[in-house]
């Protein structure tokens, strides 16, 4: 599996979440910090990344890092591989 930051491509939109995460584990795991600069009054941290070619992102919203929720947008398959029982799909 082969993960690498980036900020281009389309918009995301949440097609599902992380429960149980920290920045700094969310940090650990992709290998680099956020690097998305997001709506400043609702995202404190968004991360955007290709997991094997393919476009994923985490995002914090109003707030939900402080109970270790991240809503995230991707393939399941990937953000599977990547998070494991930490994420969940709609």
């Amino acid at each position: 599996m082969k993960i690498v930051p980036t900020t281009e491509g389309p918009g995301t939109h949440k097609t599902g979440q992380l429960n149980s995460m920290t920045v700094a584990r969310i940090n650990e795991i992709l290998g680099f910090t956020p690097n998305v600069d997001d709506d400043p009054f609702k995202v404190k941290y968004s991360w955007q990344f290709l997991v094997d070619g393919e476009l994923c992102a985490v995002w914090d919203w109003k707030g939900s890092h402080s109970f270790g929720q991240f809503s995230t947008y991707g393939p399941c398959s990937k953000l599977i591989e990547v998070f494991g029982n930490s994420y969940s799909s709609y």
